[in-house]
Formats: structure tokens, sequence, C-alpha cells
């Protein structure tokens, strides 16, 4: 099985939620793979891929394919795929990504994408994020804030998706996205509770589960194990 996902946008989650994917599947006892296309922020290994491998024990980056968790573009400068690249004077390939994708897809039971930012995210001037996913044909599960503001970037994520006929596995809603100070205004329970409501009527499209604000990774475990449960079940998957 192989899945990607994306955020609405930069910071509501996509890390989090991958690295509880990859601990509920991992744990199952299947063989799991993470992969991330580019990253930007830190020109050795991924910082997501090693968020992972600091909270989900037996993930972890190893030389060659049978590797756990892979990056195939790790830029220094922190911005859009694309003007990182221009900055360092490199050239995201499409087909590096693909054939990467490919390769590691042969050696794990399920193999997770973690994208960079949101799906329009551009790659180079030419290319968007979601122009590969549409290739791949890759089933997405999308992350989105679970308070204030996140009923429009989700619905247009959706949208962006159906557009390529690229299914949709379902939402995840996180509530790990504001800062205290202001949590409990942008994240109350009835603007969360309509959020998904309002989200899942509009698209069709499953919210799979809530995530409750924690202060640890371990915390959040049995919550993810919760919303996971019937992820391999889905239909489009």
């Amino acid at each position: 099985m192989e899945l990607f996902i994306t955020g609405t946008g930069t910071g509501v989650g996509k890390t989090f939620v991958t690295a509880l994917l990859a601990h509920h599947f991992h744990e199952k006892g299947m063989k799991t793979g993470v992969q991330k296309w580019v990253s930007t922020g830190n020109p050795g290994f991924a910082d997501d891929l090693a968020f992972i491998a600091k909270n989900v024990p037996g993930l972890e980056q190893n030389k060659g394919i049978n590797s756990n968790l892979q990056s195939i573009y790790c830029l220094e400068f922190p911005a859009s795929p694309h003007l990182a690249a221009e900055k360092q004077k490199v050239v995201i390939s499409s087909e590096k990504i693909i054939h990467g994708f490919k390769e590691m897809k042969e050696h794990f039971q399920i193999l997770m994408v973690e994208g960079a930012g949101g799906l329009m995210v551009p790659l180079t001037r030419e290319t968007l994020l979601i122009d590969i996913v549409e290739e791949l044909k890759l089933p997405t599960l999308i992350v989105a804030a679970a308070g204030l503001g996140t009923i429009n970037h989700t619905l247009l994520s959706i949208e962006a998706l159906r557009q390529r006929k690229i299914p949709c596995a379902g939402v995840v809603l996180n509530s790990q996205e504001y800062p205290p100070a202001v949590a409990n205004e942008m994240e109350h329970p009835d603007i969360v509770r309509d959020n998904a409501r309002v989200i899942e009527d509009i698209s069709g499209v499953p919210i799979l589960g809530v995530l409750d604000r924690v202060k640890t990774f371990d915390k959040a475990i049995d919550s993810g194990n919760s919303i996971f449960s019937n992820l391999l079940h889905s239909p489009v998957l």
C-alpha cells in the first residue's frame, strides 16, 4: 500500500501525523517505509524523517534501498522547494523522484510519502508537487488544522485532488498548530466539531478523526491508533 500525506499548508502537523501512521503500521508488524521527496531548511538528513526516527522505534535510516526512512532532495534554504533548489543550483527532477519512489515501494508493505507544504507547492517553475502525485496515482491523506480557518483550506485541497482524479483517503484534523495562548479561542470544541461536520458534509470525504493537543508524541499514540484503525480498509487504498 502507498499513501501520500499532504497538509493544507506549512505547519499543520504533517510530520506528526506521518509519524503516528508509521508507528501504527510498524506496531502491527508491517514493513513500513517513509519517504520525503523534498526537504528544505536542512542540507543533510531531512528533519521530518529525523523526528520519525526519534519517535518510532525500529524505523531508522540505513544505507541502501532497505532503509525505512529515505529522502531524495535535502536543501539548505528554508523556503519553497523551487526557490531552495535555485539558490543551491540544484534542479529537482521529477524522473528522479518517481524512480526513487518506485524503487523503494518494492521493499515495503506500507510506503508513505510526506509532502512539502501543500499540494500546489512548486518543485520547479514548471512542476507542482501535485503533478507527481497525479502521475503516480497516489491515494492522499490530508492533514488540516482543527480550529478556526481550516474549512476553506481543506475544501480547496480536496477540490484540487478531485480535479486531478486523485483519490482522497480522508482528512485528519490536528490540534497542534496554534500556540497555547490562543488555542482555547481558535480551537474551541464547538468550532472543531462544526469544522469536521461541515468539511465532511460538503466534500463527502471522511474526517478520520481529530488529534487533541498533547505535550509529547507518545501521548498521541492511542488517539492515532484509534483514528487509523480502519484506514487499511479504505475503499481508495
